[in-house]
């Protein structure tokens, strides 16, 4: 998706027709577990700040490997998030919670694999170009139209 992620927020989510909602998969252990953590918590105290997270830990996923919570609270830091309420939530465990819960719910729904895209209910699975992001989105906004 990071591929294709400018080009659909720029045509669909900044008009306001489509938001992208990011659904933890937890797949790879300790690994997938705290640097979700980490991102739900930076999420908690600015939406933007999560993104920007989410671009930076995936493109040092080699990195995820070894890290601990001083890696995870220093990435934090350095997308603007406050150091010392974002080690609160990593630490308290609540928002580990919610991860946990929604990595279940995911796998009730039978998703096992990354990624996984749902529009309006319609799987896309693998990475996919712009074109077919955009005929499936095109699609679920005639069908609300």
């Amino acid at each position: 998706m990071l591929g294709t992620e400018p080009q659909v927020v720029q045509a669909y989510v900044e008009s306001g027709q489509a938001k992208i909602i990011f659904w933890p998969v937890l797949n790879y252990g300790d690994p997938s577990l705290l640097s979700t953590t980490t991102a739900e918590c930076v999420a908690r105290q600015d939406i933007d700040a999560f993104w920007e997270l989410h671009r930076y830990l995936f493109q040092n996923q080699a990195d995820l490997w070894s890290a601990g919570r001083d890696y995870f609270v220093g990435a934090a830091a350095a997308v603007g998030a406050d150091p010392e309420a974002f080690a609160a939530c990593y630490d308290e465990g609540d928002a580990q919670d919610h991860v946990l819960q929604l990595d279940a719910m995911r796998r009730e729904r039978g998703i096992f694999s990354q990624p996984v895209f749902d529009i309006n209910g319609q799987l896309l699975h693998g990475s996919q170009s712009f074109d077919t992001f955009a005929a499936v989105i095109d699609a679920a906004l005639a069908a609300d139209g």
